[in-house]
């Protein structure tokens, strides 16, 4: 179905909610935003995010979730490439790292703070559905030869969140990433083989 000019405009003003509101996020505690300062930096009245979104929580949940579901489009979009398994995990790994490099600390407090206020706010839909994509991956590599084909389903998931949950680490830093990314990508996919 076509979208007419009110519904076009109304998009593009969300849109523009939304990127001011996930600059804010990214700069300051949740706490500290209000919701003057989100409709100046958009360029809207307040009265629109009251309108488009009812409650500041609302406009942080949906900023949220809207820029983690555009990261898991990216994913999907590079998983059902036709790049070989070993590129399409390295395309992977770099956007991840580019994407973790561009978000601040206090934007992923905030995160956290949204989950810590409501449990629901990550489904286990969500989960599973990144679970799926995972196991794309892996049976992608499978299919080509790349990872043996011993290792259960079951398993290579659990590794895949022990190896995620690892790279969360205070003790591994953003530069150490970024300089030794590939090496680690690397022993990772010899370690799948």
């Amino acid at each position: 179905m076509k979208k007419n000019g009110f519904d076009l405009r109304r998009e593009k003003k969300m849109k523009n909610i939304e990127a001011a509101t996930l600059e804010l996020l990214n700069q300051k505690d949740i706490s500290n935003i209000t919701m003057d300062e989100i409709a100046k930096n958009a360029g809207v009245s307040k009265v629109t995010l009251f309108n488009y979104y009812n409650t500041k929580e609302n406009l942080m949940n949906t900023t949220i979730q809207n820029f983690l579901a555009s990261v898991q489009e990216e994913y999907e979009r590079l998983v059902e490439s036709d790049l070989p398994f070993e590129q399409t995990y390295i395309e992977l790994s770099q956007y991840k790292m580019k994407k973790v490099q561009s978000m601040t600390a206090i934007f992923f407090h905030n995160v956290m703070q949204q989950y810590t206020n409501d449990p629901t706010f990550f489904d286990k839909d969500a989960q599973e559905k990144s679970d799926q994509l995972l196991l794309s991956l892996l049976h992608k590599g499978r299919k080509e030869g790349k990872i043996n084909p011993a290792y259960s389903d079951e398993v290579l998931v659990m590794f895949m969140h022990i190896f995620t949950e690892g790279l969360k680490s205070k003790a591994i830093n953003s530069d150490f990433l970024m300089n030794y990314g590939a090496q680690i990508s690397q022993m990772f996919l010899n370690g799948l083989r």
